[in-house]
């Protein structure tokens, strides 16, 4: 091939989206509500002139005659999550919900030719993450041309008015390459905004950047959804979940400003730890009723920051938010761990909305003295119930302000509120394997003896802030912790050392139940892995975990 680097435009010209879809109802069911419907057609044809018969699950609004659609694109390698579509339904649209992910996925999945068996997911190995000879061999242009036949039947299904377009993690990468392309109105993608060739090198890394040889460009041109965000027209949601591990959230924005549509949102999550909280579900709700149900839905502008020095020598944030907007609430994160983005302490600081001016806040920044930058964004909500962000900003810290704080040996206390803790993403309960589901990751404030407060979530607790730099642990510490539990309980504490939290260090408090708050302090070599290894010091921790099966709370967390 005399050009291996295909772009958007040069690797679909040719796609063929018109042969016959050989539709047909493998099977249906009634419930109180919904119509559901497992169904085939067929998508593309290969080389070899076989072609992929597309499985799919096609869910309609009972005894509705008109209906907008929602196409679904879960995460690669997941069933399909029915409380996700019911709730579409539920609300009056049609879901379709497509299997890209092949054999191995589900029972009744799509089924690709022979000549392109890596498209079936747990087997693309390399030709999911190198263009190798181009980007047409690979396991994403397969998915794509499996979604764009997929919204072309949609589309040509009896009842629908518009399509919107929903894809999770893997799902949302795909849902961008063919978002130029196919009769939607609409996406939202979830956790996912390209980048995929920079895996594992951190934007705000102070190393040497990479040199990309030419399949890295040709991977990039042709398949990166930064690639693919300039071609996209149709209005767009993008929501992201800070500490996830899946993927490049600090890179989101950069895909974000690249798209040229000009109605577009974005939400970064703060709440979930990986996951994105259910306020974000609202904001899929509203830009659904606005772009498919045509209601009157303002949808505002992106939020912009900007930090630096007010009169009085304090480091400060603006915000600056959408002058139409009624405001009901803002503030920032920030973090001072700019790399490591999988493990960062988020603490939120409101703003007051009494003083905002043109819809333009100010937030002071207490940053600790002894970092040299931090990365904040800010956030902002509207009295309709929409919320949105805007970048994550790095902040450059080259002096002392005199809001800067010291080092800390508080991890939390009760003046934290929330702050400090998330719920733990392992035991959590999740939608879709994004969404927060119920309350069992949420962390709330609640009261134990003596009218004390402190921090709880049902799924267990995680702490980042071990491992910023203005709570590391000092040389020779120990590990102190109150905690109060209605029942007898076994509490479990893990020090993790990576990112990945895939070896930590564990020690068991024994709770004994009622009564007052009990004070436990361990130290380093207390902590073990499981063959019995000790952790031997707490430097280099990055985030620290409290697991019961019982109901605990946790206060006054410090290094002693």
């Amino acid at each position: 091939m005399v050009n291996t680097i295909l772009t958007p435009v040069t690797l679909w010209k040719d796609f063929d989206t018109d042969l016959p879809l050989e539709e047909a109802v493998v099977s249906e069911r009634e419930t109180d509500s919904a119509v559901v419907r497992e169904v085939a057609f067929s998508g593309r044809k290969t080389d070899g002139g076989e072609r992929v018969r597309i499985c799919a699950t096609y869910t309609t609004p009972k005894d509705a005659e008109k209906f907008p659609a929602i196409m679904v694109l879960f995460e690669a390698g997941l069933p399909f999550d029915e409380a996700f579509v019911e709730r579409f339904v539920e609300a009056g649209y049609a879901v379709l919900c497509v299997d890209y992910s092949g054999e191995g996925a589900m029972r009744k999945h799509t089924v690709y030719p022979a000549e392109i068996d890596y498209a079936n997911y747990f087997r693309a190995g390399r030709r999911m993450l190198y263009a190798e000879p181009t980007a047409k061999e690979t396991s994403w242009y397969e998915w794509a041309a499996v979604a764009r036949y997929a919204a072309r039947y949609l589309k040509e299904r009896p009842g629908v008015t518009k399509i919107g377009a929903i894809g999770l993690r893997t799902g949302g990468e795909v849902l961008f390459k063919i978002a130029p392309y196919a009769p939607i109105d609409c996406m939202v993608s979830v956790c996912a905004a390209g980048w995929l060739a920079y895996r594992g090198m951190d934007k705000f890394s102070d190393g040497q950047q990479r040199v990309f040889d030419e399949e890295r460009h040709r991977f990039i041109a042709g398949i990166d959804s930064q690639s693919y965000a300039p071609h996209v027209k149709c209005p767009v949601l993008l929501i992201s979940a800070v500490n996830d591990k899946k993927y490049d959230y600090d890179r989101v924005y950069d895909t974000f400003r690249q798209i040229t549509a000009e109605d577009k949102a974005i939400l970064f999550s703060a709440h979930g730890n990986g996951l994105i909280g259910s306020h974000s579900l609202v904001d899929i709700d509203l830009f659904f009723d606005k772009y498919l149900k045509e209601r009157s839905v303002f949808i505002c502008k992106p939020a912009s920051i900007s930090a630096d020095e007010d009169e009085e020598g304090n480091l400060v944030v603006r915000g600056e938010y959408d002058p139409n907007g009624e405001i009901t609430e803002y503030g920032v994160f920030y973090t001072e761990r700019a790399t490591s983005g999988k493990t960062r302490d988020w603490t939120r600081v409101l703003g007051s909305v009494e003083n905002l001016k043109e819809n333009t806040g100010v937030i002071p920044l207490s940053v600790y003295h002894g970092t040299d930058r931090a990365l904040a964004y800010t956030f902002v909500h509207y009295s309709n119930g929409f919320s949105v962000t805007s970048k994550i900003q790095e902040i450059q810290i080259k002096k002392n302000y005199a809001n800067s704080r010291l080092k800390s040996r508080v991890i939390y206390s009760r003046k934290d509120g929330m702050n400090g803790f998330a719920g733990f993403r392992g035991r959590a309960a999740s939608m879709a394997d994004c969404f927060v589901s119920g309350q069992s990751s949420a962390v709330r404030v609640e009261t134990g003896y003596g009218g004390i407060k402190g921090v709880t979530a049902d799924s267990g607790l995680v702490s980042y802030r071990v491992g910023e730099p203005g709570y590391e642990p000092p040389e020779g510490a120990s590990f102190h912790f109150d905690v109060y539990a209605p029942e007898t309980t076994s509490l479990k504490v893990i020090f993790y050392k990576d990112e990945g939290e895939n070896m930590g260090y564990s020690a068991t408090a024994e709770v004994e139940g009622g009564g007052k708050w009990k004070s436990f302090v361990f130290d380093a070599n207390d902590f073990k892995t499981e063959m019995g290894i000790p952790m031997r010091e707490y430097e280099g921790v990055v985030s620290v975990v409290f697991l019961a099966e019982g109901k605990f709370i946790i206060t006054n967390v410090l290094w002693i």
